[in-house]
């Protein structure tokens, strides 16, 4: 049994109720963006330099098959706040004629847990997750370490000098921070809080989603990595060595809080929940669907490590179900034996935790490509340049287009998991419960933002590559010609 008892049940004798405190363990929530499951040594990944989150799968449950809602940020970010499918929880573009925040009335995890009495903070690392996209709803504290920055997107720290300006060898810039300050800032607060309450803390780290902002110099020599070369954008060989080099930092900063809470002996009452909000295309990406990046919704894109550890937990254990991030808020709810404040699309984790029989799971996934002002439209591979529904029960996935339903798509994920062979032009039938689960949801359905506002994040996203016109990429093996040094080159 992987869960030895309700963890409130167990908790309620333990000797902080003789001495008054609160027993009730603390949350932590750890979300890495843009990380491949597969590029973890948890997941198999040889290469890989990530002994403290290995450590976390070793001590806790591990799920393989763990799928997010989205390949953007914001949009997936909702999803695993609020237990809902994006076609629910509302935040569906970066901006566009679609709503681009979470509306006020969805109940999100930090509202719940604080209307429990638990303490709340939120530690963000980018702009794509600040209060302009509605995710600090519910957090008592909430910072993402650049408000300062945001009076003027001219402002800049100082740069170190690298080819295309690319790599920045500081904490911070004015749209994003490094793993290292966000955990100092988390570090301060967990020291400081009023140590009667239980805490919820969310800590998200972006390093790896694109190269503005590295590691310190001294860090990346250890993984034989010198910063005056610098890859190109199109290199995906050099890319991928400093993806695998800014993940193995982040693990380093994660390691930084998991012993100091062990230091504080808080670490045995503090549940861990560790996931993404989407993957990376790399040169998997660029070689099954010509897009190194995300955005879209092929398992490169929304495959994301899921850790679960803490209290009663027994580990090591691997989960072979599908699961959602949607099951993220009510798995932690459940644990706490407490109701959602609204309907939520996810299920509790708990019975597979148990290793009790649980029933199948629906995974969806969006990318409302021709809606959002800030998609690379001409840019995508052509087939994708529609907006894109993903349904998948574990064997088949469909991916509809909306606007061009003829030039849907349908894998068999068991014989075909590269999603390779579009089995829908030929057997268009095999789709239809998957359609029929898309029509039964609604999932389809999209409502027009009940005012088009001027678009108040595109400087800041603009900054982080997100309207660029990138040149095509490549495996390494060619030559680049000279880039425009003026030319920002991350995406989503």
């Amino acid at each position: 049994m992987r869960l030895t008892a309700p963890i409130t049940a167990l908790l309620l004798s333990c000797a902080a109720c003789a001495q008054g405190e609160d027993p009730r363990p603390n949350i932590l929530l750890i979300t890495l963006d843009t990380t491949r499951a597969d590029r973890l040594g948890c997941y198999g990944w040889e290469d890989a330099r990530t002994p403290h989150l290995d450590a976390l799968a070793q001590r806790g449950a591990r799920f393989e098959l763990a799928l997010s809602t989205a390949g953007i940020t914001p949009m997936a970010h909702a999803s695993i706040l609020t237990g809902l499918n994006p076609y629910n929880h509302g935040l569906r573009v970066f901006h566009g004629d679609l709503s681009h925040t979470l509306a006020d009335p969805i109940p999100t995890l930090a509202e719940s847990l604080s209307a429990a009495g638990y303490d709340t903070a939120g530690f963000v690392s980018a702009y794509p997750l600040s209060p302009d996209y509605g995710l600090d709803q519910g957090f008592a504290t909430y910072s993402t370490g650049i408000e300062d920055t945001q009076s003027s997107i001219d402002l800049t720290l100082p740069v170190r000098s690298l080819r295309e300006n690319l790599l920045l060898d500081a904490p911070r810039s004015r749209v994003q921070r490094r793993a290292d300050a966000t955990t100092d800032e988390t570090l301060d607060w967990l020291e400081h809080r009023d140590p009667a309450k239980p805490w919820f803390a969310w800590v998200h780290y972006f390093d790896v989603h694109d190269l503005s902002l590295v590691p310190p110099l001294e860090f990346a020599k250890t993984h034989s990595i010198d910063y005056d070369e610098a890859p190109h954008q199109r290199d995906l060989a050099g890319r991928e060595a400093f993806y695998d080099m800014e993940l193995a930092w982040m693990d380093t900063q994660l390691g930084r809080i998991l012993n100091a809470l062990d230091e504080q002996g808080q670490l045995d009452n503090t549940l861990v929940v560790l996931t993404a909000d989407h993957g990376q295309g790399l040169s998997d990406g660029q070689r099954l669907h010509g897009w190194s990046r995300h955005r879209l919704i092929y398992q490169w894109s929304i495959h994301v490590p899921l850790l679960i550890a803490g209290p009663d937990i027994s580990g090591p254990a691997t989960i072979q179900a599908l699961v959602r991030t949607t099951d993220i808020a009510p798995t932690i709810l459940d644990l706490l034996n407490l109701a959602p404040d609204g309907p939520m699309d996810g299920a509790s984790l708990l019975p597979l935790l148990r290793d009790e029989p649980s029933p199948p799971r629906i995974a969806y996934a969006d990318a409302l490509n021709t809606h959002d002002t800030h998609a690379p439209l001409q840019r995508l591979p052509a087939n994708c340049r529609d907006d894109l529904h993903a349904v998948q029960d574990g064997h088949y996935k469909l991916i509809h287009h909306g606007n061009d339903p003829a030039a849907s798509e349908l894998y068999d994920l068991k014989a075909d998991p590269e999603e390779q062979h579009n089995l829908f032009p030929a057997q268009p039938e095999l789709a239809a419960p998957l359609r029929a689960w898309l029509r039964a949801n609604q999932a389809l359905a999209l409502v027009p933002a009940t005012a088009q506002t001027p678009d108040p994040n595109s400087a800041a996203l603009s900054a982080l590559g997100y309207t660029g016109e990138d040149p095509p990429v490549s495996d390494g093996s060619e030559t680049p010609p000279e880039p425009d040094a003026a030319k920002r080159t991350t995406e989503d």
